[in-house]
C-alpha cells in the first residue's frame, strides 16, 4: 500500500483501490469554514459512533461522538428520518455525497453510511476495517472539517498490515504493523479501500477540548460513470446553513 498526495480529484477507472489517496484544500476556503462552522452547531451530535467487533466485556473498543445522516439497510441505503434533523443538515450531506460522486465520477450502488466523528483527548480511536472481512472491496471516504489544527494536537490516521481489533497506535505491539500514517490536516479529503484496517489517534493534550472532526462516507457498490452528460455537477454552495 502506498499514500499519493494528489493535487486534484480524478475520475475513478477501476475499483478496488490498492492505495490511499489524499487530497488537500478539497473545498473552497469559503465552504470548508461554512461546513465547519454548521456541523459544529448542529444538534445531531451524540455519543454514539462505537467499535464493538469481539469485544469480550461485551463494551465497544472505542467510541466517539458522532452523527448519522444515511445508514445502508438490507442491501440498500435509506435516509435516516430523525426529528432533531433540520432541513439544512439533511441538505448539506446531500451536497458533499453529491460533490463526492461528482469529482470522483461514479455512482452509488450500494451506499452503506455516512455520518460524523468528533474525537477529544482520550478518545483513541481502535483498529478497524470500514466493512466485513467477507466483501469483496470497499470505497471509503473521510473529510476533515476543522477550520484550525496545530500538528502538536495528534489526530493521525494509521494504516495497518493485518487486523488488530481493540488496539490502538500507542501499543508497542502494533507500532510494528503500520503500514502507512497520514496527518490530521483541515479541509484535507482521504480515500481509501476501507477493507485496509485503519485507526484514528486522539487529540493530544495539548488540543485541551479541541475535538478532531471528520464526514465519513462509505460504501460496497458504485458503478462507474465514462459519459459526462451523467455526472451530477454539484455546485460549489450551499443555502440557508
Amino acid at each position: 500500500m502506498k499514500i499519493h498526495y494528489v493535487t486534484e480529484p480524478f475520475k475513478l477507472s477501476e475499483i478496488p483501490l490498492k492505495d490511499v489517496y489524499v487530497f488537500d484544500d478539497f473545498l473552497s476556503s469559503e465552504m470548508h469554514r461554512a461546513i465547519d462552522s454548521h456541523i459544529t452547531r448542529s444538534s445531531m451530535w451524540s455519543k454514539t459512533n462505537q467499535v464493538r467487533g469481539d469485544s469480550p466485556t461485551g463494551l465497544s473498543h472505542h467510541s466517539f461522538w458522532g452523527a448519522t445522516y444515511f445508514r445502508g439497510i438490507e442491501g440498500g441505503s435509506k435516509k435516516i428520518t430523525d426529528s432533531d434533523m433540520k432541513p439544512s443538515d439533511s441538505y448539506l450531506a446531500q451536497w458533499f455525497n453529491r460533490k463526492i460522486q461528482t469529482d470522483f465520477g461514479f455512482q452509488w450502488v450500494r451506499f452503506q453510511y455516512m455520518g460524523l466523528n468528533s474525537q477529544t483527548q482520550g478518545l483513541q480511536g481502535t483498529t478497524h476495517a470500514d466493512c466485513s472481512p467477507e466483501d469483496e472491496w470497499n470505497l471509503s471516504f473521510l473529510y476533515y472539517t476543522n477550520k484550525f489544527w496545530n500538528k502538536e494536537w495528534g489526530g493521525s490516521l494509521r494504516f495497518y498490515d493485518e487486523m488488530q481489533q481493540g488496539i490502538d497506535g500507542r501499543d508497542e505491539h502494533i507500532k510494528n504493523h503500520q503500514i502507512g500514517e497520514v496527518e490530521f490536516k483541515p479541509n484535507r479529503l482521504l480515500m481509501f479501500d476501507g477493507r485496509i484496517p485503519h485507526g484514528a489517534d486522539a487529540p493530544s493534550p495539548k488540543a485541551r477540548y479541541i475535538d478532531r472532526k471528520s464526514i465519513v462516507l462509505r460504501g460496497d457498490e458504485i458503478r462507474l460513470i465514462k459519459d459526462t452528460s451523467e455526472w451530477f455537477h454539484a455546485n460549489d454552495r450551499i443555502y440557508n446553513i
